[in-house]
C-alpha cells in the first residue's frame, strides 16, 4: 500500500507492507536515529515526534502516519563545519547533552531529545518534575536521569536567552538534599547479644558535584567532552544494526519449546522450499565443535560444553536451526514450517537437586572438555574451595555463631540496544563480523574453530555498544550469522527480539548462600564461612570466575584470622547466567552485609 507523509519538513511518498511499524519503515528508509530497544513500546528507544508529540514508533503501523508529520533526530542540527559549506550547528538540546555529559553509550540519546524538544517547544522554564515526567518514557540503563535532566534545563535557559556565564551554565541544577540521605527503613526488632558499640560513631554523608564549575585555563579535574558525543546526539548509524549491506538476509533461530530433550527427528524441507528462503541449518548441517561461549582469557577458565547446535537441547530457549531469508517475515514463517519430534527427558530446575544421584545428567556429550574441577556426571561446572587459618578451631573459639541462608535472585541485564550482529566476506575472503560486542578479540580467537577459519580470515568489528553490562561478555550471536554467511556467501543480519534477550541470552547466576560467622561477645570475628550453590543454567559460560568472585571479593571485606569460601556452580535446565555488573560480587556482599547486620 501507499501512503504519504512529511519526515523532517520533505514530503515522502511510500510503499509499506499493512503490518510494518513506522520503526521499521524509517530505519528501511536511513533514517538510523530512530532506534530498535523493544517491540511493545516500553523503553522508548524509537521516539519519534508525530505531530510534535512524542510516539513509540514500534508499536505504531507506517499506515497510520498517513498525512502526517514525523520528525527525528537527524532534523534537529548538524557539525557546524561541513567543508565550504556551513550549518546552523547543533540544536541547544545537543548542545547541553554534550556539554553536560548527559549521555554514556548514546542508544537511548535521541529519544530523549526528541522527548525533550516537545517538552521545550511548550515552555522554556519547565520545572525538573516537568523535565523527569517529559523524560520518563524512554529508558536509559547507563545515565540515569540526573544529567539529562540538567541538560534540558539548561537548554531551555539557553533557547530563553537566560543563561549567563560558562561557570553558571557549569553549576547546573542543584541536587535534592533527599538524595543524598540514606533511605532507612523501620524493621521489627531483632533477638540479638548485647555488643558494645565503638565510643566515637559518626557517619558522613558523601559530596556530590553534578557538573563542577572549571576555569577554562585549567586541565585537570575539568571535565572533558565524550569524544563522540556529538556524533551521538546527532543520531549518527554508530551503531551495529545502522549499516545497509546490498543483499543482506535475515536470520531466525528456531528455539527449544522444552526444557531437556534429544532430537529424534527434524524435517526442514518444506522450511527450505518456501520462497526467499536460503539457508536452513541443524545440527547435521554444520561441523560438531565443542567451544565455551564466554569471552574470557585464553585458556577459558571453564567447562568447553556448548554447540551452535546440537542433537540435545538443554533449556527452553535452546537452539534447534538458523534460517536465513530475504525478510524477517519469511525467516519467521519458515521457522513455523520446521518440524521436530523431541524426546524429552527429565528436566532439572532447581540447584539444589543437581548434585543428587537420581538427579538427570545435563552434559553427556562425550566432547565436554573438564577445566579443573568440573563433573559434568554430578552436573558441576565449577568447585571452589578457599579457606585461610582453621575456620572449625575459629568456630570453637566463638561464643556466639550466627548462621542463615540467603537467596539472590536471576537479574536481566535489559541493555536498552539488543543483541545484534552483521556479517559478510569482504574483499580479501575475510568474514567480517560486525557485533555489538565487549570482546571483539576473544570473539576472533573463540569463532575461528567453531566456523572452520584461521583468525586472521576473521574480522571482528565492534562499533558503539548501545548498553552491555555483561550481556555482552559473550559469544552469543555470532556464529548463527556467520554459519549462514558462509552457507549462502551473503551478508546475514540477526537480531534478538526483546523476548529473546530473556529466553536466550545471559543473566545474572541466581545463588543460595549460606552464612556462618563465629564472634567473641566484645564483638570480634573470629571466624567468617560462606558457602555459595551457584546455578549456572544449561552452560557454564563464566561459571568459575563469575563464583570466585562472590567469595573472594567479600570475605576480606571483615578481618578474621579464620575464613572459609567454597562453592558448588551447578548446571540445570535454566537458560544459562553469564557476565553482569559487578561480575559476581554483589551474590557475595548483600548475604555478608545482611547477616552482618
Amino acid at each position: 500500500m501507499q501512503i504519504h507523509l512529511t519526515i523532517n519538513d520533505e514530503s515522502k511518498t511510500w510503499d509499506v507492507a499493512p503490518n510494518e511499524t513506522l520503526l521499521d519503515a524509517l530505519r528501511r528508509d536511513g533514517y538510523f536515529g530512530v532506534k530498535h530497544g523493544c517491540e511493545n513500546g516500553e523503553c522508548g528507544a524509537c521516539t519519534v515526534l508525530l505531530d510534535d508529540k512524542p510516539v513509540a514508533s514500534c508499536v505504531m503501523l507506517a499506515a497510520q502516519a498517513e498525512s502526517k508529520r514525523i520528525t527525528t533526530i537527524e532534523s534537529l542540527g548538524q557539525v557546524e563545519d561541513q567543508g565550504w559549506k556551513h550549518t546552523e550547528g547543533l540544536h541547544p538540546i545537543q548542545q547541553a547533552f554534550v556539554e553536560l555529559g548527559a549521555l554514556q553509550c548514546g542508544y537511548c540519546t535521541p529519544a530523549m531529545i526528541l522527548a525533550a524538544k516537545a517538552l521545550l517547544d511548550q515552555t522554556l522554564t519547565p520545572t525538573e518534575e516537568q523535565v523527569r515526567d517529559a523524560l520518563s518514557g524512554v529508558l536509559c540503563r547507563c545515565t540515569g536521569y540526573v544529567k539529562p535532566v540538567q541538560a534540558v534545563i539548561q537548554a531551555g535557559r539557553l533557547m530563553a536567552g537566560s543563561l549567563g556565564s560558562s561557570e553558571e551554565r557549569a553549576q547546573g541544577i542543584p541536587l535534592p538534599p533527599e538524595l543524598l540521605k540514606p533511605h532507612r527503613e523501620e524493621l521489627p526488632p531483632l533477638e540479638l547479644p548485647t555488643l558494645q558499640p565503638p565510643n566515637n560513631l559518626t557517619t558522613t554523608l558523601p559530596t556530590m558535584v553534578v557538573a563542577p564549575a572549571v576555569p577554562e585555563t585549567r586541565v585537570v579535574g575539568k571535565p572533558e567532552r565524550k569524544v563522540d558525543a556529538v556524533k551521538l546526539v546527532q543520531g549518527k548509524p554508530a551503531f551495529t544494526d545502522d549499516i545497509e549491506l546490498r543483499g543482506m538476509l535475515y536470520a531466525k533461530v528456531l528455539w527449544s519449546p522444552v526444557a531437556h530433550a534429544r532430537i529424534k527427528h527434524i524435517d526442514v524441507s518444506k522450511a527450505r522450499a518456501l520462497e526467499g528462503v536460503h539457508a536452513v541449518l541443524t545440527y547435521q548441517d554444520i561441523p560438531r565443535v565443542v567451544y565455551s561461549t564466554a569471552g574470557q582469557s585464553d585458556p577459558i577458565p571453564g567447562p568447553l560444553d556448548s554447540f551452535s547446535l546440537d542433537s540435545k537441547v538443554r533449556f527452553v530457549g535452546d537452539r534447534v536451526a538458523f534460517v536465513a531469508a530475504e525478510s524477517e517475515e519469511i525467516a519467521q514463517r519458515a521457522l513455523e514450517l520446521i518440524e521436530v519430534e523431541y524426546a524429552e527427558l527429565p528436566a532439572l530446575l532447581d540447584p539444589r537437586d543437581a548434585m543428587k544421584p537420581n538427579a538427570p545428567r545435563i552434559h553427556d556429550e562425550t566432547e565436554y572438555v573438564n577445566f579443573a574441577d568440573s563433573d559434568p556426571s554430578k552436573n558441576i561446572a565449577a568447585k571452589i574451595e578457599i579457606e585461610i587459618g582453621n575456620v572449625e578451631e575459629g568456630f570453637k573459639q566463638a561464643d556466639q555463631i550466627f548462621e542463615d541462608e540467603y537467596v539472590v535472585p536471576k537479574v536481566q541485564q535489559v541493555s536498552i540496544e539488543p543483541h545484534v550482529v552483521v556479517t559478510c566476506w569482504d574483499e580479501d575472503d575475510r568474514l567480517v563480523i560486525r557485533t555489538s560486542t565487549q570482546v571483539p578479540f576473544h570473539a576472533r580467537r573463540i569463532l575461528a574453530p567453531v566456523l572452520g577459519l584461521p583468525p586472521k580470515r576473521i574480522r571482528v568489528i565492534k562499533p558503539r555498544i548501545g548498553g552491555w553490562f555483561g550481556g555482552k561478555q559473550e559469544v552469543l550471536i555470532e556464529d548463527v550469522a556467520a554459519h549462514l554467511t558462509i552457507a549462502t556467501r551473503r551478508p546475514v543480519r540477526f537480531e534478538y527480539t526483546r523476548e529473546e534477550e530473556f529466553i536466550a541470552a545471559r543473566s545474572r547466576h541466581p545463588m543460595r548462600v549460606r552464612m556462618k560467622t563465629g564472634v567473641k561477645n566484645d564483638g570480634t570475628i573470629v571466624a567468617n564461612e560462606m558457602y555459595a550453590l551457584s546455578d549456572t543454567g544449561a552452560y557454564g559460560c563464566h561459571a568459575l570466575t563469575v563464583t570466585g568472585n562472590t567469595g573472594q571479593k567479600s570475605m576480606g571485606l571483615y578481618n578474621a584470622p579464620n575464613i572459609k569460601f567454597h562453592a558448588h556452580v551447578v548446571y540445570t535446565n535454566t537458560p544459562p547466567a553469564g557476565a553482569y555488573r559487578g561480575y559476581g560480587v554483589p551474590q557475595g556482599f548483600f548475604p555478608l552485609e545482611v547477616h552482618m547486620e
